[in-house]
């Protein structure tokens, strides 16, 4: 049905904490000696193309697609994986299948009217929450600007997970959005993540920027704006 190109560039670093008996171990970067605490932190980061193939669009208006990624470094290619999205930003991808944060970041964007005019109130705000088995999403919008369907919006959101990977995460993004479109042309995304993962407390920040570039479709006419 359509193919889209994004541009992108991820940037993430992470410490982790790991309480021990106190005398203290070597860390690759850093480490309190002695303390019962060590602390390593580590970078990574990548440039490259994400390509989203739209296939179809099932009964319950979810969008069938397939979406993969290459880098400039190689480190984060990731082969054509199948996903469903949601207008609620809901994304269900292939267990078996590497999709990774950057691709989400752009997938959860893509659902059909994931700008719902029903859903807005007076002061150009709405808010959207989901639930699973592990997990609990609340996210708020506000569209700060509206040129001709074309919107600047901010969103903020707060993800709370158990199990293995038990802790929080706070998320704050600037997107430009198409309306008429119904794609987002542009994306600034920093993930402020705490987990605990394996009795280790991790700190991560990720910063994905992603940038439209190739477009196989623009939908005939333009949609109200609302």
């Amino acid at each position: 049905m359509r193919h889209l190109v994004y541009s992108f560039s991820y940037g993430a670093s992470q410490s982790v904490t790991v309480h021990n008996s106190g005398f203290g171990s070597a860390g690759d970067n850093q480490s309190m000696m002695g303390s019962g605490v060590d602390s390593y932190t580590n970078h990574a980061g990548a440039n490259g193309t994400i390509v989203v193939d739209i296939l179809r669009e099932q009964p319950d208006k979810g969008l069938v697609l397939h979406v993969s990624e290459n880098t400039d470094n190689q480190q984060r290619v990731a082969k054509p994986a199948t996903c469903v999205v949601w207008g609620t930003g809901t994304v269900i991808c292939d267990p078996n299948a590497t999709v990774n944060p950057e691709e989400y970041t752009i997938v959860r964007f893509l659902g059909e009217n994931f700008v719902d005019p029903a859903l807005i109130d007076a002061k150009k705000h709405w808010h959207l929450g989901s639930n699973g088995p592990s997990f609990a999403a609340a996210s708020d919008y506000t569209i700060t600007k509206n040129d001709g369907g074309v919107m600047q919006i901010n969103e903020t959101r707060k993800l709370t997970y158990s199990g293995d990977r038990s802790g929080e995460a706070n998320i704050t993004t600037d997107l430009t959005y198409d309306y008429n479109r119904q794609v987002p042309t542009a994306i600034n995304e920093t993930t402020l993540d705490h987990p605990m993962v394996n009795g280790k407390y991790v700190d991560d920040q990720i910063i994905v920027t992603a940038k439209l570039t190739t477009d196989s479709m623009q939908k005939s006419g333009a949609a109200a704006s609302p």
